[in-house]
């Protein structure tokens, strides 16, 4: 076993765990302040710039967090062009999520979001070559039939919005199977900080056509805090996922549909419908099942060899 991968999580102490779901706890929850953040400021200012901000502010604290320790490996990589991959798939997921909360409520857009782990299942077979059993397969339909309970596509109030998180949700799938694939290769800081450059680099030509000065301290605020909360966020991920295995972890990500219900509503005055709720609720059900299926199966793994 590799020193960077994490050890069953039966053999862990309890401690480790702890931290890893306090690490994941406390990135949901600045995701989902992030994701405020931007709906209150994509009302005045364009959606592009808003992305530029969220890149460029959280491009500043991977400096300042990681250039004093890693100094030139910061920009070194082992495989540029999967580097320089990941940061588009990442930012084309910002751009259309960005656009798609301006008109969606919070927890509306957060319970489509939560089918990415679902759409990475699925193609976990093809893109990474990891078997996908029967029942993960029936968890998986399942859960798209829930994300169709939240669109509703066809119904009298389906909102057009919506396919701009689907698209977003699909970037974000494709990013975290090109993470899986080539990231253990790359160090974990680098992959951060490169993945904020594209993303800055990626929005910036866009800038002097829609560019608009913040207006007041408060919005400049605003501006910062994106970014600083796309840095931690990112920062308390890569630590979650260091400490305990992706089964343990990944079944916590659903509290954001929590944190995005609640400031949607204390800050936009949101209230998603009982169906967005019902679909909601299956797409969590189902996701749940899948980590449940991936923790056996990741026991029956590390099993295996001492049977040998």
């Amino acid at each position: 076993m590799s020193a960077s991968t994490p050890p069953p999580a039966a053999s862990l102490p309890t401690d480790r765990i702890l931290r890893a779901i306090l690490a994941i706890l406390l990135s949901v929850a600045c995701f989902s302040v992030l994701n405020a953040m931007s709906k209150t400021l994509s009302q005045t200012y364009p959606v592009i710039e808003v992305i530029w901000a969220r890149y460029f502010f959280a491009f500043l604290l991977m400096l300042a967090l990681f250039l004093p320790r890693s100094r030139l490996n910061l920009f070194r990589f082992r495989n540029l062009g999967s580097q320089v991959v990941r940061g588009l798939l990442l930012f084309l997921s910002s751009y259309l999520y960005f656009h798609g909360i301006v008109y969606l409520p919070l927890a509306t857009a957060a319970a489509i979001s939560l089918t990415s782990p679902l759409i990475v299942t699925a193609m976990s077979a093809r893109f990474l070559q990891e078997p996908v059993g029967r029942r993960r397969w029936a968890a998986v339909c399942v859960g798209f039939v829930g994300a169709l309970i939240v669109v509703r596509p066809g119904q009298a109030n389906f909102d057009f919005h919506a396919l701009w998180i689907v698209g977003s949700t699909l970037c974000s799938a494709l990013y975290q199977l090109y993470s899986r694939r080539y990231g253990p290769a790359e160090r974990a800081d680098a992959s951060a900080t490169m993945a904020t450059i594209v993303g800055t680099v990626a929005a910036t030509p866009f800038l002097p056509f829609e560019w608009m000065s913040p207006a007041g301290s408060w919005h400049w605020t605003l501006f910062v805090g994106m970014g600083v909360m796309a840095g931690i966020g990112h920062y308390f991920l890569t630590i979650a996922y260091s400490q305990a295995p992706a089964a343990v972890v990944a079944p916590f990500n659903y509290v954001q549909l929590v944190g995005a219900a609640l400031l949607g509503y204390l800050v936009f005055g949101d209230v998603p419908d009982a169906w967005s709720w019902v679909g909601a609720g299956v797409i969590v059900c189902s996701g749940l099942y899948i980590g449940h299926r991936e923790r056996i199966r990741h026991r029956l793994s590390q099993q295996a060899p001492n049977k040998k």
